[in-house]
């Protein structure tokens, strides 16, 4: 089989990684984020209907009503949520429901700025830590350049995925958080397989390149990464496409991530240690 040559086509994916960077970071800087009910404060009504009203209907109706920041969903026990951001009068979400058939308000909850403000510290909080220990596993499993190398591909997965939903100002929400923190630890992953094989021909040819030993590695794990990531992208998508407006704000990040992330773990973290070797080690024809 003809093995690729992936890091002859690093520049190039430097190029695209750069790009992706900095097109999100001004999205961040010029549009910012869709901050959910969650993080922004509220009120969240529960209503059960009988006979049980079709989902899209209640959302037409609140939409109709003129609330534009509204989120609807069902819940496990065949009740309807509805959710209003600070500002949305809800008086206007319960006449909307309430005309649809016979509506029990099951409950109604105010989210003050307070506990949003306390949500918003406590996720960003779950990221850094999530970084933190994702960094402190990989300074114990490898050396300090190949760490360095994995936590910057890491950053740039996150980074762009946070950037997508600032571009298409998609919800971010609790849920969305959780999606962030699972779609870094799958990028981690298929990033520490392709190191753990680099690692082992290193061992086994020891006075290969080291360019040739990482294309030989990546090469010997690409079906391996091609067939993880395509099987969870295909059902991420199907449920991106099909899953309602709610799964399909959360499946937004998997989708994104598991693209940028198989991106990034075959060019960007292992190509970023093989020039900071060459740049600052002057690695040649030697164990890296």
């Amino acid at each position: 089989m003809k093995q690729i040559d992936f890091m002859a086509l690093r520049f190039y994916a430097y190029v695209i990684s750069a790009v992706l960077v900095i097109v999100s970071i001004l999205s961040l800087y010029w549009k910012g984020l869709n901050l959910g009910l969650d993080f922004t404060g509220g009120t969240v009504i529960e209503v059960r209907y009988f006979p049980k009203v079709d989902i899209g209907k209640v959302r037409e109706a609140v939409e109709k009503a003129g609330l534009s920041s509204v989120q609807v969903q069902d819940t496990a026990s065949g009740t309807v949520l509805v959710k209003l951001k600070i500002g949305e009068p809800k008086e206007k979400a319960l006449d909307a429901l309430r005309k649809l058939g016979n509506a029990e308000i099951v409950s109604m909850e105010t989210i003050g700025g307070v506990i949003s403000s306390e949500l918003r510290k406590k996720a960003m909080w779950s990221l850094l830590v999530a970084i933190g220990g994702i960094l402190l596993y990989l300074g114990y499993r490898f050396e300090p350049v190949w760490s360095l190398s994995g936590i910057i591909a890491l950053a740039h997965d996150v980074l762009v995925v946070i950037g997508a939903y600032s571009l298409t100002q998609k919800e971010i929400n609790l849920d969305v958080v959780a999606s962030f923190l699972i779609v870094a630890g799958y990028s981690v992953s298929d990033t520490v397989v392709v190191f753990d094989r680099i690692r082992e021909n290193l061992k086994i040819r020891k006075t290969a390149d080291l360019k040739q030993i990482i294309n030989l590695s990546i090469n010997q794990t690409l079906a391996r990464t091609l067939m993880t990531s395509m099987t969870v992208f295909v059902v991420a998508f199907a449920l991106f496409l099909l899953g309602g407006p709610v799964l399909s704000n959360i499946m937004f990040a998997f989708v994104i991530g598991i693209a940028v992330g198989t991106l990034s773990s075959i060019f960007v973290a292992s190509a970023l240690m093989l020039d900071i070797k060459r740049k600052f080690f002057k690695v040649g024809l030697q164990k890296a």
